[in-house]
């Protein structure tokens, strides 16, 4: 009996995290929409779905917060897993930048927020 009750409250933790990490942005909402769309109208969808759940858009996400553990090592190894299989240019357009935003390192050089606490 307590086996189960161990299994069931650990099935509902893992379920209650995978339901955190699942579109916690825009980025990770493309990420996950967006892979397999075979039309530029479906891709636009993907977008506008995304867009009114996460209004801050791309420019909302931290460069490099994908990074970690779990994660990409890279946006181009991201972008290989996830558009290898996108009809869609846009689409995997989409996918790249999100990619790219998440597991891409930040560049002090490149990025005008660098160091800068932008949640004020």
């Amino acid at each position: 009996m307590q086996k189960k009750m161990r299994a069931m409250l650990g099935g509902a933790m893992l379920a209650l995290v995978a339901a955190q990490a699942q579109a916690a942005n825009y980025a990770t909402c493309i990420l996950d929409k967006a892979p397999g769309a075979v039309n530029d109208i479906a891709a636009q969808a993907v977008h506008q779905v995304c867009l009114k759940a996460n209004p801050g858009a791309i420019q909302a996400v931290p460069q490099g917060s994908g990074r970690g553990l779990m994660g990409y090592n890279s946006g181009a190894e991201c972008v290989v897993a996830k558009a290898k299989d996108t009809r869609s240019n846009q689409a995997a357009a989409m996918i790249g930048v999100s990619c790219r935003r998440l597991y891409d390192e930040p560049n002090p050089f490149s990025d005008p927020n660098f160091g800068k606490d932008l949640q004020k």
